[in-house]
């Protein structure tokens, strides 16, 4: 469908379709303002169309059309919280958006606190494991990073995280 939609770009309709459910999503997670959000997952579409001829199967890794995607995506958030900098810091443009109409048995209160303040590279670390549900191969692809080094990386995250929230636990029950 790649080869088809480069010769004839009405056949990219179907390429939005696919990935636009994945894509939407990763954003969702990042961006609380609907029409930043909208704006952001368009231009990720935009970006793919235009540069969609020179998109090939490139470097030894084999780069699948969703990590470009995802690559660009992780480009437009850089882009959308760079602009803002002045306004907010990114950490408070990070949302939660928990699936509706399911019960929650775990206040996420605490958890909530420390992964705001989780460096921008980390908060995308955990929405595309956690969130987005990727393998790590998927990751160290749209990374660019072996998946050994997302696996380790994931791993002290989640330890960190661990730490800081025990800490916050034992203090607020002394």
């Amino acid at each position: 469908m790649i080869l088809n939609a480069k010769k004839d770009i009405n056949q990219f309709d179907y390429l939005y379709s696919k990935y636009y459910p994945k894509i939407n999503s990763f954003i969702f997670h990042r961006v609380k303002e609907e029409s930043a959000r909208n704006e952001i997952v368009s231009n990720v579409f935009f970006k793919a169309m235009k540069r969609l001829t020179i998109f090939r199967f490139y470097d030894s890794r084999n780069c699948g059309f969703s990590s470009w995607l995802y690559r660009i995506a992780l480009n437009e958030l850089s882009q959308y919280f760079y602009e803002r900098k002045r306004e907010k810091k990114i950490h408070d443009n990070f949302e939660w958006n928990l699936p509706t109409g399911k019960p929650i048995e775990v206040d996420f209160s605490i958890v909530e606190k420390f992964l705001i303040g989780l460096e921008p590279d980390e908060q995308n670390l955990i929405s595309l494991r956690f969130y987005e549900k990727l393998s790590y191969a998927e990751i160290g692809e749209i990374l660019r990073k072996k998946e050994g080094a997302v696996k380790v990386q994931t791993h002290r995250l989640l330890k960190k995280l661990r730490k800081r929230i025990e800490k916050e636990i034992d203090y607020e029950r002394s």
